[in-house]
């Protein structure tokens, strides 16, 4: 039996097709965050991921265009990224969100009615800065109200961030919030299940200074608001009562965790320690709930009563021991820790993966990686 003789081009014909989609990036505080994915044979596979951190603190390097460039694309080649296209987002603090309310005048266009709610509440400020929002579809069925999730940020740090990111010799393609790139995430690897209607999820977004709470219902993200608990306090109000040092009591926290903490029983893993730091932080823990019940009384009032079906821990205070059990015991709703990348096959190793499971920096570099691929809600 004979074999026909196949060109290169047959051969090219039966591999795959790879199509590498725009990467995300975020500038954390600390590191730099890249992810990309890639189509092959039409799914979606991870390409490259990387977290860096940077050579100096992050506004000394930045100003540095030459040599920010070269890093940068060393870290491109050296990590397995393709192309030059780019999704990305202003650094955490540089977007003001806030929810917006309208009733419509007779004959009025939801578009205009924001619009002009924005400019009254902007007023001056306007000008100076660039504005976008998401229409939000309440669950009432009121027909004169229109509501709105705005971001406002200023045109020079718009520019700015553009011109960073042209200068490092990438295209950027898309410019989105933080927020909006964890919401798309969520609805690509969430676990709640498969259901007719969409899920209820709320993000708990923890940082060293603050933290964020975002709300999305399917797809959409419908509330995002900055709450004054941060990893900061934590290890600050531990370093005071047990006398030690902040770098101390970090790893305490990040070793011994807190236990279930509150009114739960005692699981196998709850030591002496990881209870007596329950005690000690007890009253941020209920500081932490009152911003978790006042986001869920919120969302009950815009759905209809429905709650939450799920929450997600991302960020510093996400990685302590027992925090999802105690918010699950307190709240009766599943808490888990948001693994970005656990959902996509890929290249990566599980070695490779694993140290940038706890990063919420990679978290939305990975929501902004996804603005190209496929729709899952």
């Amino acid at each position: 039996m004979s074999w026909p003789t196949l060109t290169p081009l047959a051969l090219a014909r039966w591999r795959p097709s790879r199509k590498p989609l725009a990467m995300g990036l975020y500038l954390g505080e600390e590191r730099l965050h890249l992810v990309q994915f890639e189509m092959l044979g039409g799914a979606l596979q991870l390409r490259a991921a990387a977290s860096l951190a940077y050579p100096l603190p992050r506004a000394e390097w930045l100003g540095q265009p030459r040599g920010w460039r070269g890093w940068l694309r060393s870290a491109l080649s050296e990590h397995h990224f393709a192309g030059r296209r780019v999704v990305t987002c202003l650094p955490s603090g540089g977007v003001r969100m806030f929810p917006v309310h309208c009733t419509l005048a007779s004959g009025q266009s939801a578009d205009a009615a924001i619009t002009q709610a924005l400019r009254e509440r902007l007023q001056g400020d306007i000008a100076s800065s660039v504005v976008d929002y998401l229409s939000i579809r309440s669950d009432d069925s009121a027909t004169d109200r229109s509501d709105a999730l705005a971001a406002v940020a200023p045109r020079e740090a718009v520019m700015g961030h553009l011109q960073l990111m042209e200068a490092a010799g990438l295209d950027p393609v898309a410019l989105e919030v933080g927020p909006g790139a964890l919401a798309r995430l969520v609805a690509t690897v969430n676990v709640v299940g498969v259901r007719e209607d969409h899920p209820h999820v709320l993000v708990l977004n923890f940082g060293r200074q603050s933290s964020h709470v975002s709300v999305v219902w399917g797809r959409r993200l419908v509330l995002d608001r900055e709450i004054e608990f941060a990893e900061a306090a934590l290890v600050q109000r531990v370093a005071s009562v047990l006398e030690l040092g902040p770098d101390m009591a970090r790893r305490l926290l990040l070793t011994t965790g807190l236990g279930h903490g509150g009114d739960a029983e005692p699981g196998p893993h709850d030591g002496d320690m990881a209870q007596t730091l329950a005690e000690v932080l007890r009253p941020e823990i209920a500081m932490l709930m009152a911003e978790i019940n006042k986001t869920l009384v919120y969302t009950a009032s815009r759905s209809r009563g429905r709650g939450i079906d799920q929450i997600y821990l991302l960020g510093s205070v996400a990685q302590y021991t027992g925090v999802a059990s105690l918010l699950q015991h307190q709240l009766k709703v599943p808490v888990q820790q948001l693994d970005p990348l656990q959902a996509f096959p890929g290249a990566l190793s599980a070695a490779a993966r694993a140290p940038l499971a706890s990063l919420a920096g990679m978290a939305v570099a990975t929501g902004l990686a996804l603005r190209e691929g496929p729709r899952h809600a």
